[in-house]
């Protein structure tokens, strides 16, 4: 005779204490109906209704399944990550620059509210006023995509040691607010300012950097249009990072393109969409920026390219291969392509070879055009392992701060009145440092 099966006795303890053993759920099409069975009335049910809210509220949730039941707070998992960065979590203690529709000053983070705050990340904040935006309405070419270029571009590009991201964007009433990374030796502009005319190894390390950065933008199909020292940043380590992408374009499926017939190179769209005639600097520019209006010319990253060669030439030299006071008189030069190299300043035929490759009349002949590779692979570059210099493990010719602390230095630029930035707290520096119109930077 087989055992009788027994429940143990702490399934029976636990069954005795169960609140809901005598509760029963079926199923309704007006949804579950909810029983509970009466000690003193055996074998009978009385459906929920006659229990009152109290009944429907206790045992509702028993007719849903689980993974429907909203968890306890306490059983909800947090997110680790501080919450995003605010316009009010910044102090602006130091002016960068002004142009003409807009400043960039420095800036320090001050919020401290979560473990993974870092108070004192200083970056760069590019401040653009409203009504320079809705000014540029009053242009029918001026589509809103086209005055937020510099930001949608950005946002879409991944990060680039060699490019300067974009942190987050910002506004409040008057103003819109870009924070970028920050780059405290300031622009090779200063490098080429402070001193005598580049040795050609350290113009290399800096124009390697530029060919980097350059080369991660064509590869995704973006022009920059405005490549010069100015706009060539100086990070931490002393590496080159590309900047102000204000100018930049996409190159659209209707955009210039060149196809690749019987071994050479055509023209298959003579027109052009944008309006690339008063676009970026007028040194920098590239000679069919002036004549694809009116010839069958292409313009794409070509013209990066001319700009790349212009900016080394200055590097080497101190000098533009093109320049005079009158624009009329400096188009026509940058037209016919003739320049010279100064007889005071020595540099060798290689890199005299690159120049000349990049500062080449016909764009579809020039360095550059097709691929970026095409520059990397150039004889002058045959000592740089480019794996090493995208992972930035070259020693920098020069590690010089040229603001140290971000902020220790007599002030170049007054800060920005409080009223003008009302979403950005503007810390005033000390009394010796305080921007003064009497004197002058080099009296210091």
């Amino acid at each position: 005779m087989p055992a009788t099966r027994t429940i143990p006795s702490f399934t029976r303890e636990r069954q005795r204490h169960d609140p809901y053993r005598d509760v029963e759920v079926r199923q309704h099409p007006r949804g579950p109906l909810i029983y509970k069975s009466l000690d003193c009335v055996p074998h009978k049910t009385i459906r929920a209704e006659i229990f009152g809210k109290v009944y429907r509220k206790l045992y509702s949730h028993l007719g849903q399944p689980e993974y429907l039941r909203p968890l306890p707070s306490d059983l909800q998992p947090k997110d680790p990550r501080p919450p995003p960065l605010n316009i009010s979590d910044f102090e602006a203690f130091r002016t960068l620059g002004y142009g003409s529709t807009a400043s960039v000053v420095y800036a320090r983070t001050v919020r401290n509210s979560h473990p993974l705050d870092r108070p004192g990340s200083v970056l760069a904040v590019k401040i653009v006023e409203k009504k320079h935006l809705r000014e540029a309405d009053a242009f029918e070419e001026n589509t809103p995509e086209s005055k937020q270029v510099e930001r949608s571009i950005l946002t879409e590009l991944p990060w680039n040691p060699f490019v300067c991201g974009l942190i987050g964007t910002f506004v409040d009433a008057c103003n819109v607010y870009y924070a970028f990374e920050f780059c405290p030796q300031n622009s090779l502009r200063v490098v080429l300012d402070i001193g005598d005319h580049l040795e050609p190894a350290v113009a290399q390390f800096y124009f390697c950097g530029i060919v980097a950065g350059l080369a991660f933008l064509h590869d995704h199909d973006i022009v920059h249009r405005d490549v010069k020292p100015e706009n060539i940043f100086l990070g931490p380590g002393g590496y080159p990072v590309i900047g102000d992408l204000g100018s930049a374009r996409r190159m659209q499926d209707d955009f210039v393109q060149i196809e690749e017939r019987e071994g050479t190179f055509e023209i298959n769209h003579p027109t052009l969409p944008f309006d690339w005639h008063e676009v970026g600097t007028f040194v920098y520019n590239a000679p069919e920026q002036y004549t694809a209006m009116t010839e069958s010319r292409y313009v794409g990253p070509n013209i990066d390219w001319w700009a790349a060669g212009i900016t080394l030439f200055e590097m080497l030299t101190r000098q533009y291969p093109f320049y005079s006071r009158d624009q009329n008189k400096m188009e026509e030069m940058i037209k016919r392509g003739k320049y010279r190299w100064p007889s005071g300043v020595r540099v060798g035929a290689t890199v005299k070879a690159l120049v000349a490759a990049l500062l080449t009349l016909d764009p579809l002949e020039r360095l550059g055009t097709h691929d970026a590779q095409e520059v990397m692979e150039n004889p002058w570059f045959e000592n740089v392992d480019w794996a090493r210099y995208h992972s930035r493990q070259y020693v920098p010719p020069t590690r010089r701060n040229v603001y140290p602390g971000a902020g220790e230095r007599w002030h170049e630029f007054a800060l920005p009145m409080q009223q003008d930035v009302p979403g950005l707290k503007v810390t005033e520096p000390s009394l010796e440092l305080v921007y003064d119109t009497r004197f002058k930077l080099k009296e210091i």
